[in-house]
């Protein structure tokens, strides 16, 4: 049985993430693959306080699981499809790569670049610095394609 491909988008608080979450929905729909939203919630320091810091720890988790929720939305009234939605806690890019290599049927990493003169710290770090270490060739989409245009490129074929 073939799998379907996958589509892993970052869920983060970039301007930029609405054209990730556009391009993958619509590819995976051309595709019939699926979307997978990962949202990581970054490791902070120990405290002494263990409750405090369950209490801080839980907090990020709802606030997580609304981002999600959110994202998860707007791909549902795109596609008609329900994304797989994860939560993660750790190094951002230790737990991006994780995802990648414990799901071989996520076949693209999609991430959006910022319109401003640095492409934003996601694009930087993993199409840049830890771009050899990824399992996965990595979409980067243009903050400033119009919605036409990345739904073009979503279902070409060529």
């Amino acid at each position: 049985m073939k799998h379907r491909s996958k589509f892993l988008v970052i869920v983060d608080d970039s301007e930029e993430l609405n054209v990730a979450i556009r391009f993958a929905a619509k590819r995976a729909e051309n595709t019939k693959g699926r979307v997978i939203l990962l949202n990581i919630i970054e490791q902070f320091d120990p405290q002494q306080w263990q409750s405090i810091e369950d209490i801080i720890l839980q907090e990020a988790r709802d606030k997580a699981q609304e981002k999600l929720q959110k994202w998860s939305k707007v791909i549902n009234d795109l596609t008609g499809t329900v994304p797989e939605l994860i939560i993660k806690e750790g190094i951002p890019s230790e737990q991006i790569i994780a995802t990648l290599e414990s799901d071989n049927s996520i076949r693209f990493l999609v991430l959006a670049a910022s319109s401003d003169d640095q492409p934003g710290p996601l694009v930087s770090l993993l199409a840049g610095q830890k771009s050899g270490k990824l399992p996965v060739p990595t979409v980067i989409i243009p903050q400033g394609l119009t919605e036409e245009v990345i739904d073009d490129l979503a279902s070409r074929a060529d």
